[in-house]
């Protein structure tokens, strides 16, 4: 296996963690959900990239379809880690914090709004219940959580989508 197979994760990875801490520690807090889905959609023009330079230079030019996708695989299993890496440091550091004062500071407005509006069925005097709850389930776990079960879904279905492709394109 070469080491070469290594770099689009790595450049990608290190996209997506500076455009995080760019956008979390410049002050563009409320931008944090944008970068995080640019994040993701990134993953596709990056898979199709790492398994493309896989089909030139590991397999000369011919792949079949079960190593294509195991080339995704690779570049989407080898970018989650890195990620998840970023994630328990910077969770750990700043974003759990945040995440907390973001609760504690606008979720008694943010639920009394949802109340009015009728898609909470509490009363007023249950929010800080309701809030209490919220800050319980802010955990390392479940933000770990999202970003391997979202990067491998995204990542799957492109890889798969790609192997499609390559396949028939070596076919016709």
């Amino acid at each position: 296996m070469s080491t070469k197979t290594f770099l689009y994760p790595i450049i990608y990875s290190i996209l997506v963690i500076v455009a995080t801490c760019i956008t979390f520690y410049g002050g563009f807090t409320n931008h944090i959900n944008k970068v995080t889905i640019i994040g993701w959609l990134l993953i596709i023009p990056f898979c199709v990239f790492a398994m493309l330079y896989a089909k030139n230079t590991l397999y000369h030019g011919n792949i079949g379809g079960k190593d294509a996708v195991k080339e995704g695989l690779k570049f989407i299993i080898f970018s989650t880690v890195i990620l998840v890496l970023f994630q328990c440091i910077f969770f750990t550091l700043d974003f759990k914090a945040y995440k907390i004062n973001f609760i504690q500071t606008y979720g008694f407005e943010l639920a009394k709004t949802q109340i009015r509006n009728g898609h909470l069925k509490i009363t007023e005097a249950e929010i800080p219940n309701l809030i209490a709850k919220e800050i319980e389930q802010v955990t390392l776990f479940k933000e770990c959580t999202s970003i391997v079960f979202k990067n491998l879904f995204l990542g799957t279905i492109t890889s798969v989508i790609c192997a499609v492709t390559l396949r028939a394109k070596l076919k016709g």
